[in-house]
């Protein structure tokens, strides 16, 4: 079974009700393993006023914490880009596929341009 990780844009999209997200979620909720950040779930409770809501959804996936590997990565994520000599990402965006890629996760994303150039983040 694989990881599927929602970034914060999807998990506000699910909530909200849109169809296409939801549609897409049942598909992976009886296939794989859903799961969100901690960021994420941050970035929901200061965002969305019904905080039942989002424990509801906390409570059903589970939620991958920003840790000493992530943090590795997501340095590592930096350094890359620099050498390169592209623009860095926000610290959100590379928090998140640091995360993702520290527990061999898949992203879901439907910004999924914010993590161009981040090599390694595997996606769906």
């Amino acid at each position: 079974m694989e990881k599927i990780c929602l970034d914060f844009d999807t998990a506000l999209d699910f909530l909200r009700g849109d169809p296409p997200t939801i549609e897409k979620l049942k598909y992976y909720a009886d296939r794989e393993e859903l799961c969100i950040t901690s960021l994420s779930m941050m970035h929901l409770l200061e965002t969305v006023k019904k905080r039942e809501a989002i424990m509801a959804l906390a409570n059903s996936v589970t939620v991958l914490p920003l840790d000493k590997k992530a943090a590795h990565i997501a340095h590592q994520i930096n350094r890359d880009m620099q050498g390169k000599g592209e623009i860095p990402k926000t610290k959100e965006t590379v928090f998140t596929a640091a995360i993702c890629m520290a527990n061999d996760a898949f992203l879901f994303s439907r910004s999924s341009w914010k993590f161009d150039g981040i090599n390694g983040l595997k996606r769906v």
